[in-house]
């Protein structure tokens, strides 16, 4: 207990003390971190930086061992949706029926019943555990790939990346923008961006002296921490849990769910009802009747395959989706994928490579006395220094244009470096600085045209002949930032510098794809109305009706036609893309959402299916249900086929299944009942485990793919299930009424078959 309290102790000194004692005791300095030994002594100590939450089941013991077989199909994450009994009774009715049936044949010493019986349930176990293996064997390496935590460490002076596991008390860690905290810190120095539309659950708005806590994600801003807490050090008060949206079961889960409750239910209420029937009809005592149709659960076998062919399809679809260069949680997005009718893309860094380049050539000068290699220097200025850890990619690009990078800081003295949010391009950045050669003090500006524009106070003609140069620079696939200067209060509009953002090698290729199949493609983007137009006119057979945000929350709040009929939409600002993901949810769509910033995390949030690029933020991807780990955008499209593949599978699977269940108890009932004819247990076992076989070779079925959008419809599943097995019924009994009146081999009885 004493332990206890001074351990917690220390974490509050750690907390609330000043900087320079804090990193006394920590025994780290803030220029040069922890050395390698010290880190590698400490990682002994306090063990790994991996923090194990755990889960208690609550229940009864067979509630808990219930749950235990069902999470080998993958149904866990089932559960949760029924919060009380009935879960349990509906979902392990199968299970029942076929360890009753055991217990029953052991009893009546029947060995070939009792050796059917444990072939269909040892089959499907041994099957769902290679699977499960095979499949975790296979995505492994993605997983580490795609949402394996990493931090950038100061070690002897350099900083290196490392994975978070590898994290130490003391270590100074660099934090920037959608990087997802992976340890207790306190903030060093944190460079922050002046804006209003940056929001994010469990955020951080970093200022100095802050805490910031294991899992927390970095909204905006970028700078260095110390850690103060890893692994099992880290206090549970400051754990957060949140709900991961890949938990939620998909329609395959649903459906099939249903589909066994509705063949389970028939058998038990069938059974029941005709043991009353026929005590009431026939006079009969029905002590015998258990032993008569002791069989009977056994057809729950059926619906018993059903979980487990599901798991083998997923596993299956899953296992394409690995080979694919795809790393997906769960099975919610395979599942849900088919039923997606519109697609989303954000332009910037998922369609286009957010690699931009400058043409020199191209630069048009506003300035009288100002070269283009000085607007150059001046842009250099307006960026983050290139000593500096993580630099925006717009950034890098001025400074390639640059013979010796060390030309944007040379000859003046940087005073404040700052950083404010705009729509085209993300960032704007403005630098105030002392020129050492006259000693005043001046200012560069950097960022959108329009902007530069007004701060500058340009003239109407000036505004006229900039908005004038971007068309024609529009036409000819370019887009441009303006950089303005300030000295002694006076701004002057230096310069308009364009550039090109190439789309990905298979943009347009993925585009047409999706198309064919069906897929409505919406291009969503901060850029201004005449970029994202000439973007959507090189992606293939998707049109060019672009329509400017405002147009579309003002005149088309309600309208769903508008929102049908559009390509893309320009000029949004980070918040409203996930309205529009919500409105077209409003209208019945099933969304996806292709993401890649920090700033997509609330679209994809919103959508049904979150799809992230490779080089998308940490917590883009922690948020999305499928992860990119290659470079392109082609897996997105094969993805949808496999989906829509799985569903067919299912659906077929789905619909002879409960045919099947349907046929063997409505032929064994109306036999029974009308002519007294006993249908053979062994007879009955052999038609199920056949039928068994039967349902698992649909796993090889060839299925010709969809070309549209495919949800899962249950009832009319069911209901069309439950028609094909009442025709079997039908027919069959027409047959043996026909071939029993006949009697065409001169049998004089057809008597029924001794227990």
């Amino acid at each position: 207990m004493d332990m206890a309290s001074s351990d917690d102790m220390a974490m509050a000194d750690l907390e609330t003390g000043e900087e320079e004692e804090v990193l006394r005791r920590l025994g780290t300095a803030e220029e040069a971190g922890l050395t390698d030994n010290e880190a590698a002594r400490r990682l002994r100590l306090h063990g790994p930086n991996v923090v194990v939450l755990s889960h208690h089941h609550e229940g009864s013991m067979l509630q808990r061992f219930l749950m235990a077989l069902f999470s080998l199909w993958g149904w866990d994450h089932v559960f949760p949706k029924y919060n009380n009994m009935v879960r349990i009774i509906l979902n392990s009715m199968s299970w029942v029926t076929v360890l009753t049936t055991i217990a029953i044949t052991s009893a009546g010493q029947r060995p070939c019943e009792l050796a059917i019986v444990i072939f269909i349930v040892a089959t499907s176990l041994i099957a769902c555990f290679i699977a499960k293996l095979v499949l975790e064997y296979a995505k492994a390496p993605l997983e580490a790939k795609a949402h394996s935590p990493r931090a950038k460490v100061l070690r002897d002076g350099r900083w290196r990346d490392v994975h978070a596991a590898n994290l130490v008390p003391g270590d100074i860690i660099f934090l920037k923008v959608g990087d997802i905290v992976p340890a207790n810190a306190r903030v060093l120095r944190f460079q922050k961006i002046d804006t209003m539309t940056c929001w994010a659950k469990r955020s951080v708005d970093c200022a100095h002296d802050f805490l910031i806590y294991y899992a927390w994600t970095v909204s905006c801003g970028q700078g260095t921490a110390v850690v103060i807490a890893t692994g099992r050090g880290i206090p549970r008060s400051t754990l957060r849990l949140y709900p991961q949206r890949y938990a939620r079961p998909g329609q395959l889960k649903e459906g099939v769910m249903l589909a066994a409750c509705f063949c389970a239910s028939l058998v038990l209420v069938g059974t029941i009802a005709e043991i009353v029937l026929s005590f009431l009809l026939q006079k009969q005592n029905c002590t015998g009747m258990p032993l008569n149709a002791h069989f009977m659960p056994l057809i729950g076998g059926i619906p018993m395959a059903m979980p487990v062919f599901l798991y083998l399809a997923l596993a299956w679809g899953s296992v394409r989706l690995c080979f694919l260069g795809i790393a997906s949680r769960g099975t919610v997005a395979l599942e849900d994928l088919a039923s997606v009718d519109v697609i989303l893309f954000n332009m910037t860094g998922t369609l286009t490579c957010n690699q931009p380049c400058f043409v020199r050539d191209k630069i048009e000068m506003f300035a009288d006395g100002v070269s283009k290699d000085h607007a150059i220097i001046l842009a250099a200025r307006a960026s983050r220094s290139q000593h500096e850890l993580y630099i925006e990619p717009i950034d890098a690009a001025i400074l390639r244009l640059l013979d010796d990078p060390e030309q944007a800081r040379f000859g003046v003295q940087v005073l404040e470096h700052h950083a404010c949010f705009f729509v085209a391009l993300k960032l704007m950045f403005q630098t105030t600085y002392i020129d050492e050669g006259n000693g005043s003090k001046c200012c560069v500006f950097k960022g959108d045209p329009t902007k530069v524009a007004h701060q500058c106070g340009c003239s109407k003609e000036v505004k006229e002949k900039i908005s004038t140069l971007m068309d024609e620079l529009t036409l000819d696939g370019y887009q441009a930032i303006a950089v303005g200067h300030q000295v002694d209060s006076c701004w002057e509009f230096i310069a308009l510098m364009p550039y090109t953002d190439d789309l990905r090698s298979d943009s347009a290729d993925v585009v047409d794809s999706l198309i064919d199949l069906g897929l409505d493609i919406r291009v969503l983007t901060e850029s201004p109305l005449s970029t994202t137009k000439q973007v959507c006119g090189k992606l293939g057979k998707l049109g060019t009706n672009v329509v400017p945000a405002h147009s579309v929350f003002e005149l088309a709040r309600n309208n769903i036609e508008v929102h049908s009929n559009i390509n893309g939409i320009s000029d949004l600002f980070p918040e409203d893309k996930s309205d529009v993901v919500r409105r077209l949810r409003n209208f019945g769509c099933h969304c996806a959402m292709v993401g890649y910033e920090f700033l997509d995390h609330d679209a994809i949030g919103e959508s049904h299916i979150g799809i992230s690029v490779a080089d998308a933020t940490d917590y883009t991807k922690s948020e999305s249900d499928l992860v990119l780990t290659q470079h392109a955008l082609m897996p997105v499209s094969s993805a949808v086929q496999i989906s829509r593949k799985i569903c067919q599978m299912m659906r077929s699977f789905t619909i002879f299944t409960v045919s099947s269940t349907v046929h063997l108890f409505g032929v064994r009932a109306i036999l029974y009942l009308l002519w007294h004819f006993d249908l053979s247990s062994i007879l009955a076992f052999m038609i199920t485990a056949c039928n068994y076989c039967t349902s698992f070779a649909m796993l090889f079925e060839r299925v010709e793919l969809n070309k549209s959008p495919d949800r899962w419809r249950v009832q009319k599943i069911i209901t069309s299930g439950a028609a094909f097995g009442s025709y079997i019924v039908l027919t069959t009994a027409i047959f043996y009424w026909v071939a029993s009146t006949a009697n065409p081999f001169a049998v004089s009885a057809i008597p029924s078959v001794e227990r």
